[in-house]
């Protein structure tokens, strides 16, 4: 039995609803984070600009009065400075510890950390802010203007706003507010666990109907698979028994074959050295007692003459039936001598001749079939001399990769009558002798 009778066959390593766990769970876990975190981002740019533009309004609210002097001077005077000093005393300065005053180049003209003021810092986020651009994000705290704010150790909220000229859209400076970010952080961290929880509220039934499914599927599909299992091995069984019995018939066959021709060739020579001895004997009685008939009347003479014409002919008869029951030894012949010993036989039975073309024919047949093509030519000639008297008979064999091709004519009936003994071959068996025991 083949591998289709064990138990693994057509089965998958994984099943199906192993295979579409790890599929479709990766899938939806990456696609449903993926949705948390844009829907996160969303939140979190939402959030931060609402921060930033509530900083630009404090921005613009306290620090562009005191900062309007920049519009003809790159520094602030010490009444300005105080007067942004005092801003950080009170409630404001609970909520933004630290405040920048920026001009274009990326200097600083106010800090809240005096030992940075006259230096430089030049930015992307500066650059921005003198094209109008309000921005807000949380801050690293890892450049070099940000050593106050490391050492608040908490997380702030950097704020960019353009201060511009009183009256005018002329930007004079850029306003930088470090907002405290821990509660808005807090809200967005509780954001993205809402986000998570909504996402897998709704994964999670979407994944366990999709299991059900599947899991039906995969019952299905498995007692299909049983079923086609048991019909392989059924269908396997039917083939090695149809195997056996066309071996049997085969046998059979051949068998029978063996047994036919061992079975004519036994009638032939019972006929040889029975009827045939007989009537030999008959026949030498008559020829005889031919001397002794002469001086008998003529009406006597007549009757023996005709009875050894007749015994004669029914002699000759016999010979051809024998001759023809029995197969000549073929073992050891290729094909094509096969052929030619039948031709031979023929012309030296009927007194014929035969016109032969043999081609190029596979050397080593079976035993059965040899006897087949014999017995063929064998009758394809004796009917020929039967309706044609012998007139044009020619034997043509040729064979390509799948077909023997044997062809027996003859010139055709001529309407002439003939010598009633010798007009008949009987060599032959009949169509019956032309079945191939294949």
């Amino acid at each position: 039995m083949n591998q289709a009778s064990s138990p693994g066959f057509l089965r998958p390593r994984f099943s199906i609803i192993h295979q579409f766990m790890a599929v479709a769970g990766i899938t939806i876990v990456l696609a449903m984070g993926l949705l948390a975190y844009v829907v996160s981002e969303k939140f979190k740019a939402s959030l931060m600009q609402t921060a930033a533009e509530e900083g630009a309004l404090l921005i613009e609210a306290f620090l562009e009065p005191s900062v309007q002097e920049l519009v003809t001077s790159e520094t602030l005077s010490a009444t300005a400075t105080k007067r942004l000093d005092e801003l950080l005393l009170g409630k404001l300065g609970e909520r933004i510890p630290v405040i920048k005053i920026w001009l274009r180049d990326g200097t600083l003209a106010y800090a809240t950390n005096k030992k940075m003021v006259g230096e430089k810092f030049p930015s992307a986020h500066l650059d921005e802010a003198f094209r109008s651009k309000i921005s807000g994000s949380f801050d690293d705290l890892d450049d070099p203007e940000n050593t106050l704010e490391r050492d608040l150790k908490k997380q702030l909220i950097e704020i960019y706003a353009p201060l511009y000229r009183t009256g005018t859209s002329n930007i004079i400076a850029v306003g930088e507010i470090y907002n405290d970010g821990e509660r808005l952080a807090a809200e967005l961290k509780s954001i993205q666990f809402a986000v998570a929880g909504i996402v897998g509220a709704v994964s999670a039934p979407m994944l366990l109907l999709l299991f059900f499914m599947v899991r039906h599927t995969d019952l299905t599909m498995t007692k299909h698979r049983e079923a086609l299992v048991q019909k392989i091995i059924e269908t396997e069984a039917l083939a090695d028994q149809n195997g056996r019995l066309r071996r049997a018939a085969e046998d059979a066959r051949l068998e029978g074959a063996r047994s036919n021709e061992s079975l004519l060739g036994q009638i032939g020579r019972d006929l040889h050295d029975g009827p045939i001895q007989l009537l030999g004997m008959l026949m030498l009685k008559l020829t005889g007692g031919s001397a002794a008939a002469d001086s008998k009347p003529e009406k006597n003479h007549g009757d023996t003459g005709s009875s050894r014409e007749l015994t004669r002919r029914a002699l000759v008869d016999l010979r051809n039936i024998a001759t023809g029951l029995v197969l000549p030894e073929l073992h050891g012949l290729t094909t094509a001598e096969t052929l030619w010993l039948a031709v031979r036989q023929h012309e030296a039975t009927t007194g014929t001749l035969v016109a032969c073309q043999i081609g190029d024919l596979p050397a080593h047949l079976s035993p059965s079939l040899k006897i087949c093509l014999y017995r063929i030519v064998q009758e394809g000639l004796n009917n020929a001399f039967h309706h044609a008297n012998g007139d044009g008979q020619s034997v043509q064999a040729s064979a390509d990769t799948n077909w023997i091709s044997i062809v027996v004519r003859d010139a055709g009936p001529k309407n002439k009558i003939g010598n009633p003994s010798t007009r008949r071959s009987k060599t032959g068996l009949g169509i019956p002798g032309l079945i191939c025991p294949l």
